[in-house]
């Protein structure tokens, strides 16, 4: 069962996601909603109980006047249904157990979300949402992002290869990744830097600028068959350094808000990086976006890219 993404529990989750300092973007906020607004199903085994054991009280009480065939029909009728308790609460919780191991339920689609309910919270109490990376533009606004608007989007190709940094160059399958990023660079080690993958390569066949292509390289990306191929794609667009940092297909997809889709074509190269269990979960169809996880576990995942042992690493809170 679903409720409706109130602007109470887009406040609530909003705190929760950005409560420590960390930014975050529209889609974790959507992710986290749609946890927030499932409930279980209702059970109705305390109903039999309850209900048995009224009817068999009303049975015995009609033995006083004088109604034996009415006294033993709800008795009857009553012990029926203490009966039937134990069997109901076995089929719930199967089905509880069956529902546990099937992808999670989306209250909504991503864009009916923007549209509707965060863009009326945003309205109703725009000082919540402060954390927020890319809200939702207005109706009528340019088609720019409000984070690049803010400085907080990945910089230009031109401007990362001109620039002498000690730290990787994180490369994101998504611009909002990127921009999510970005937004806690301030959280990642010094001297790391932040793009996406479309915005490094050129125009000319997709190869990497000159000047990255000896730099270490950190891919992080959504399970999915794009995502997953992104070291791969780094390879052959030049790249001598590259570590996966991204999601990989879960072992078990239990409980996880995973996207059911067609069965997906696999890009080159995919096999060298993951195993054969974990290309077949690709090509089911299913996939697994980066945006489920919270801005803390997106920041650890690049921090979990470079060995302890190397200083200069910021605490994550």
């Amino acid at each position: 069962m679903l409720l409706p993404i109130t602007t109470d529990i887009l406040v609530g989750e909003a705190e929760r996601l950005g409560g420590d300092g960390h930014r975050y973007s529209s889609r974790q906020l959507y992710y986290a909603a749609c946890r927030a607004v499932e409930r279980p199903a209702v059970s109705v085994t305390r109903g039999f109980i309850g209900l048995g054991a009224l009817l068999i009280v009303l049975g015995g009480a009609m033995l006083w006047v004088k109604t034996i065939p009415l006294s033993a029909t709800l008795t009857v009728i009553g012990a029926a249904m203490l009966l039937a308790a134990p069997l109901n609460a076995r089929v719930e919780r199967n089905r509880e157990l069956r529902r546990a191991l099937d992808s999670r339920t989306l209250a909504t689609s991503y864009p009916s979300f923007l549209a509707g309910p965060l863009t009326e919270a945003i309205r109703e109490r725009p000082e919540a949402f402060a954390a927020l990376t890319s809200p939702p533009p207005p109706a009528g606004d340019g088609t720019g992002s409000p984070a690049a608007a803010r400085g907080d989007a990945p910089p230009a190709p031109d401007h990362v290869a001109s620039q002498l940094a000690s730290g990787p160059l994180v490369v994101c399958d998504r611009v909002e990744t990127a921009e999510l990023l970005a937004a806690n660079a301030g959280r990642l080690r010094t001297g790391t830097q932040v793009a996406d993958v479309a915005a490094l390569t050129t125009q000319d066949g997709g190869e990497l600028e000159p000047a990255l292509r000896d730099r270490r390289l950190v891919a992080v990306h959504d399970a999915d068959p794009a995502g997953c191929g992104l070291p791969a794609a780094l390879r052959r667009a030049g790249a001598s350094d590259v570590v996966d940092a991204g999601l990989r297909p879960p072992a078990s997809d239990a409980g996880l808000q995973v996207i059911e889709g067609a069965p997906a074509r696999m890009p080159a190269g995919i096999e060298a990086d993951l195993t054969p269990v974990e290309v077949a979960w690709l090509r089911s169809g299913r996939r697994l976006e980066l945006a489920t996880l919270t801005p803390r576990e997106v920041v650890e995942l690049v921090l979990a890219a470079h060995p302890p042992a190397l200083a200069g690493l910021r605490p994550t809170s």
